[in-house]
């Protein structure tokens, strides 16, 4: 009954559904005798007295007011336009009261933001590059070793030759200090090359940045550029962080874009990672660990000595002991020294290439699970705060609605109205362009900022105040205000630009066409199984679209005549002129 009635009047059901809820009394007589028993006959004797019959409102209403809190609470909220004009007088102050309280009731301050947080993307890390050494390289190095062993192995049996101990000991000496120079040498190349690479990672531009647009690229841009701005460090100048971390920034701004863009993910759904990255960047930097990369890579001085000396030591003494070769063997020594010079040349440099690959990439694939381990914690971390303080669907539609009465409040005091002049209204909301909005699987979309229309219709004309609604922050700003009789709105007519969204026109005599946009297509959230005509008609629904539009097509059609001969709008007046004709102080009808 109240899934059927909510948002509605009596006036907006169909002939089928009016038929419903009469038959629907026929066996609640048989119905345990129980609060919720009592709830429906309530409702029934409501709605028998709106569709013209002479039973006494008074019961109805003593009924209602009897009702255990929950169930009088249901029916007050769902019957809002059920309940209008006098009927809603004697409700009016709890419902004023409960607004107030319910509009701050847990936590909303703190909580709205996180219903409109997009859903965090599960991390990703951008693999290590793959060894560029194929197996090729390795069978020529092994070629090239296996030949500088040749050439230094005939070597060596030429010193033995010359049968003199001092070239014997000077080859062996070499031979040790070669040992030495390779081993020192290997570790210098691999930490520059190394330091090179991060120097060209951090601290200059690697690939392009998308800046303009509306693509997942550029989005993610912006995000980057915009929390980067955000989270400086206290210490440094903002123009000088900006200029420091370029490098940085566009180096992980490619990761995520490169990690994601491939796999239809919103951009919202990276933002938390973006966050955290331009934190850490942060935290680094204030713990002075963003290049410790130079350090790591920097290269001892002791190494660069032991690599230096031990190979000037080795030239030396090699060519002692090659200029003694030569008393044996002219021709074959220099053929022998020829092919170990060049075979160990090309030798240690691609063993050092395959040795350094190696190790860089067993080096980036514990960096890589490292990273991997912190932003599977940070997003854990959103994950759970997300889930625990984002509102649920009956929290939002508990706020908006507190929101809504207190927008009616404030348009009664304003224009000096009770309830009992309000034959009845009309509340229209819709979105703020380009707000924030989101929505759960099942449920409408909401936004973070609304404009709402009140219309009040009185036996004088119709009131109008728009207000708009910073949802989140919990504001209200009134925009606007206006009178018109009912012979002043010359027509009202519904455009839809696309088939998932709509727009509603109102004309008045003495002013131009006024565009109101009610919703907005919502084909690009709904899941795979559901339907977007479904989505958008529900979004349509919530806004109060159907009942406003069948007041307004009303006074458009017949002005005045059209209240006057509508017993759903004559009847509370004339039935309740006893009751609303008592003394009341004229504060308290206002208010």
């Amino acid at each position: 009954m109240l899934a059927m009635l909510s948002k509605r009047s009596y006036r907006d059901l169909t002939p089928d559904e009016r038929k419903s809820l009469t038959s629907e009394a026929q066996w609640c007589v048989d119905l345990p005798d129980d609060e919720w028993t009592r709830s429906l006959s309530a409702v029934h004797d409501l709605l028998e007295y709106l569709i013209g019959t002479d039973r006494d409102p008074e019961h109805a209403l003593t009924q209602l007011a009897d009702l255990p809190a929950p169930q009088r609470g249901q029916v007050i909220h769902h019957l809002d336009l059920v309940l209008t004009g006098g009927l809603k007088d004697r409700f009016w102050m709890d419902i004023r009261r409960h607004a107030k309280e319910a509009r701050t009731s847990h936590d909303r301050q703190n909580r709205v933001w996180a219903y409109f947080e997009p859903s965090p993307i599960r991390p990703r890390t951008r693999p290590p590059t793959p060894a560029t050494i194929t197996t090729r390289d390795r069978v020529r190095a092994g070629f090239a070793t296996v030949a500088a062993a040749l050439g230094g192995g005939y070597l060596a049996k030429a010193v033995i030759l010359t049968a003199r101990p001092l070239p014997m000991v000077t080859y062996l000496a070499a031979l040790t200090l070669a040992c030495l120079a390779i081993r020192s040498g290997f570790r210098w190349r691999y930490l520059s090359g190394r330091l090179i690479d991060h120097e060209r990672r951090y601290a200059g531009r690697s690939g392009t940045t998308e800046t303009a647009g509306q693509g997942f690229a550029a989005s993610v841009t912006q995000q980057f550029e915009y929390y980067f701005n955000r989270y400086p460090p206290g210490d440094v100048d903002r123009a000088n962080w900006t200029r420091t971390t370029s490098g940085i920034r566009s180096w992980l701004r490619n990761e995520v874009v490169d990690l994601y863009r491939e796999s239809r993910v919103p951009a919202g759904g990276v933002k938390w990672l973006v966050r955290f990255l331009a934190r850490d960047v942060r935290d680094k930097w204030r713990k002075g660990e963003l290049f410790e990369y130079r350090e790591r890579y920097q290269v001892a001085v002791s190494t660069k000595i032991l690599c230096t000396l031990s190979t000037m030591a080795f030239l030396g003494l090699a060519s002692y002991t090659v200029s003694a070769a030569l008393e044996t063997e002219l021709l074959a020594t220099v053929a022998a020294t020829l092919v170990t010079l060049l075979g160990a040349a090309y030798a240690l440099r691609s063993w050092s290439d395959i040795i350094g690959e190696r190790r860089r990439v067993a080096e980036d694939q514990l960096e890589r699970e490292q990273v991997h381990k912190t932003r599977e914690d940070e997003y854990q971390r959103w994950k759970d705060k997300l889930d625990a303080i984002r509102p649920s669907e009956t929290e939002m539609e508990t706020w908006l609605t507190a929101d809504k009465t207190i927008v009616v409040e404030r348009a009664l005091h304003h224009y000096r109205l009770a309830w009992r002049d309000v034959l009845t209204h009309a509340v229209l909301q819709t979105p703020v362009k380009d707000s924030k909005h989101a929505r759960v699987r099942g449920g409408p979309r909401r936004y973070a900022k609304y404009d709402l229309r009140l219309f009040l219709i009185t036996l004088d004309g119709v009131r109008e105040l728009g207000t708009s609604i910073d949802f989140e922050h919990m504001t209200l700003t009134d925009i606007e205000r206006n009178n018109f009789r009912f012979d002043a709105v010359s027509s009202v007519y519904v455009a839809t630009p696309t088939d998932l969204s709509c727009d509603l026109e109102l004309t008045l005599m003495n002013g131009e066409p006024r565009s109101i946009h009610v919703t907005d297509p919502t084909s690009d959230q709904t899941a795979p199984d559901e339907s977007p005509a479904v989505v958008a008609q529900m979004n349509l629904d919530v806004t109060g679209f159907t009942h406003t539009l069948h007041i307004l097509e009303g006074i458009a059609a017949e002005g005045k005549r059209w209240i006057e001969r509508d017993p759903y709008l004559t009847k509370p007046v004339e039935g309740l002129a006893n009751e609303l004709n008592r003394p009341e102080p004229v504060e308290q009808a206002h208010n």
